[in-house]
């Protein structure tokens, strides 16, 4: 499948684009870095919001539970899942968080797989944050997909922001569009890394629809510990319901003075939302090596990859 994946993007580069050698072609970031190893499988069989290894909480506001809902397959899934609701404000500082440490394993590479949900109104939130490891006072390195909160098509997912690495405060300064647009935007990666982006168009806020979507996310920092030994071996992989959106590798993704990750964050900030939403998560898998399942048959109408 991966080996299909690899030969098909090439021909498909005009609807994404490429910076760097077509050798690295080669590779993607979907692909294992390892073994993969299960480090979290979040599911619910009750209401409780308890679960080894996570921390739950909300804030100004927002309230986050375990609910009774239509699970996202038949095959055995319980009717409870995670559920963040977001109160209408326009001033902002919303907060609600379910988040997993990794900080003791220090690791720079994370695979992360869930499926989720926003069925009633459609909002913006962080969504999914990989935060890095503090070296100093606000110096840390992360990535960002998230759900637009900035007005126009609320609810969409329409990059992955992260920090080239260039300041100490490493945070969202860069970004890679799910569309293939402003390539440059990806900062001293331009130039050195290749980035493939097969769908024609983003995530709009209309595709979320009111049932559940799958997602499958990898994060790898860019190795080093030094601005002289630093390699631009950063990767990051989005995949909606079966479809890649963005698979970049040889990405400046850190600063050398940043740490390992240390959690991973679902739900987050939001502000400037006019309308009360829930953003629902279910069957959440962090691992690290590589995902553990096998991407979802793309469905019939997307003719970009196959």
């Amino acid at each position: 499948m991966k080996r299909m994946f690899a030969q098909s993007v090439i021909a498909l580069l005009c609807l994404g684009f490429m910076v760097a050698s077509p050798l690295a072609l080669a590779s993607s970031a979907a692909d294992p870095d390892g073994t993969p190893q299960l480090l979290t499988d979040l599911q619910f069989n009750s209401p409780g919001l308890s679960a080894p290894g996570w921390t739950f909480g909300s804030q100004n506001g927002g309230a986050i539970a375990v609910s009774s809902t239509v699970p996202p397959s038949v095959n055995g899934d319980s009717s409870f899942a995670l559920e963040a609701n977001y109160p209408a404000s326009t001033t902002g500082g919303q907060y609600v968080w379910a988040d997993y440490s990794v900080a003791a394993l220090t690791t720079e590479d994370i695979y992360i797989e869930f499926w989720a949900k926003m069925p009633d109104a459609k909002e913006g939130c962080k969504f999914l944050k990989i935060f890095g490891q503090r070296s100093t006072a606000d110096g840390f390195a992360n990535a960002t997909l998230g759900a637009n909160y900035t007005g126009g098509d609320q609810a969409a997912i329409v990059n992955v922001e992260f920090g080239d690495g260039s300041s100490i405060l490493n945070d969202g300064q860069n970004a890679i569009f799910l569309n293939g647009t402003h390539p440059s935007w990806i900062g001293r990666s331009y130039g050195t890394a290749t980035v493939i982006t097969p769908q024609p168009d983003g995530w709009s806020g209309s595709n979320w629809g009111t049932s559940w979507h799958h997602f499958r996310v990898h994060v790898k920092f860019n190795s080093g510990t030094t601005s002289a030994n630093e390699v631009p071996n950063g990767e990051i992989y989005v995949e909606i319901d079966g479809k890649v959106y963005i698979d970049a590798t040889g990405l400046y993704n850190r600063n050398p003075a940043n740490g390992p990750i240390n959690y991973i964050e679902l739900g987050g900030w939001a502000q400037t939302d006019p309308s009360s939403f829930d953003v629902w998560y279910d069957n959440v898998t962090i691992s690290t090596g590589g995902f553990l399942s096998e991407p979802l048959p793309m469905p019939p109408t997307n003719v970009n990859v196959s």
